[in-house]
């Protein structure tokens, strides 16, 4: 690096390749901690790592999750005083961004470390549709009575949010669906926005065949609808599981993610750093990985976090969704897994007697999809493409 800290300039002439960036041997030691965790539990059939039970998904969330850390470290490691100003400043003046990034945290918060401190929901048939605190239900509607008052029973701070119709407790119930909305998110993006980025920047900067092939692979995929894709592979082989949802939309949702990166890399080709950068004889490589990927990363992550509402719509429907004799979800999972749409779609039938057991799940639905949507307008504006 040469000239003032106001005008850093690449020295391409420089050994570029002597050390390593504590983000990448954070990521290598994520890898090795992968890999002796799969070893760890191939060589022991049925057990569990920290509280998840371990299957293909579960391997690309820990991956995910763990991309998500270090992407996560290098952005505040990377921040200044006045970034974090700038940050503050914002969410003082859009207090709903604040109020939806902070829900959006307690749901990831919640679906990543609340299986690991809470127990799986247990069957209690005796204590069966329990209300929430401060409601009650008539005593001949429940088997058992936590609060029994009268001719009435009270909700308890046993089941804050009450039970369903297995005895199962709502809060629990609700943690572990958490579990699967944050899966679904962090897998789908972090398959998405590398795919995306790469595409894009690669073809922006190559031009001409190239750019013509994979352009035009992106522009395809836009076409295609995901959601087609997963029922054509699960009429074919029969594996609709949550595992394939998530795969589907990350092969193929990444097109249009490409499409706005490949704009947003287009422009900055076209500025006088990347022209210079190119004369001081900087190789392809190099000016892609230090001028256009740090450019266009922050648009492919706000594209790609603005479908993560869509991608939980989605699964909460097809859980919801039931056909068959007898009805079975579009999308199958194992019966530990528990999905929000699952839930309202098992109490559906009994809403009118137990209204909580419907209402609470749509309630958490609504509350994440708007809060994920207000988390990627304030990822927009605080992250947004900025000039150079």
């Amino acid at each position: 690096m040469t000239g003032t800290p106001g005008d850093r300039r690449i020295d391409w002439t420089a050994d570029t390749s002597r050390g390593y960036s504590p983000p990448a041997v954070a990521a290598l030691a994520g890898v090795l901690a992968v890999l002796a965790a799969f070893a760890y539990t191939a060589v022991t059939p049925g057990r569990s790592l920290l509280g998840y039970e371990i299957s293909r998904l579960e391997w690309l969330w820990m991956a995910s999750l763990w991309l998500f850390v270090v992407a996560s470290g290098t952005v505040v490691a990377n921040a200044d005083r006045q970034d974090a100003r700038n940050a503050l400043a914002y969410f003082a003046r859009h207090p709903a961004a604040a109020a939806g990034t902070f829900a959006a945290l307690a749901v990831f918060l919640a679906g990543t470390l609340g299986p690991v401190f809470l127990d799986p929901p247990a069957v209690n048939i005796p204590y069966r549709n329990q209300p929430p605190v401060y409601t009650s239900v008539p005593k001949y509607n429940v088997v058992q009575c936590y609060n029994p008052v009268g001719d009435r029973c009270y909700g308890t701070w046993s089941a804050p949010l009450g039970t369903n119709a297995l005895g199962q407790d709502m809060v629990q119930l609700l943690v572990f669906g958490a579990r699967n909305v944050v899966q679904l998110a962090l897998v789908a993006i972090a398959l998405i926005v590398p795919l995306a980025t790469l595409v894009g920047t690669v073809s922006a900067y190559a031009g001409g065949r190239i750019d013509r092939v994979l352009a035009g692979s992106a522009e395809s995929l836009k076409a295609v609808p995901a959601l087609l894709v997963f029922f054509v592979w699960r009429w074919l082989s029969g594996d609709g599981t949550l595992f394939m949802l998530v795969v589907s939309f990350g092969l193929v949702n990444w097109g249009s993610v490409a499409t706005v990166v490949r704009s947003r890399a287009l422009d900055e080709v076209a500025k006088d750093y990347v022209r210079a950068a190119n004369a001081s004889g900087a190789s392809a490589v190099q000016v892609v990985r230090w001028h256009l990927l740090p450019n266009v990363s922050r648009s492919a992550t706000v594209a790609a976090v603005s479908q993560i509402p869509l991608f939980i719509t989605i699964e909460a429907t097809l859980s919801f969704l039931r056909f068959g004799t007898p009805p079975s979800p579009l999308l199958l999972r194992p019966p530990t897994v528990i999905s929000w749409g699952d839930m309202i779609g098992s109490n559906i039938s009994s809403f009118q007697r137990y209204w909580w057991t419907v209402a609470i799940p749509v309630a958490a639905l609504l509350a994440t999809i708007l809060a994920v949507s207000l988390l990627s307008d304030a990822i927009q504006d605080l992250l947004g493409p900025r000039s150079t």
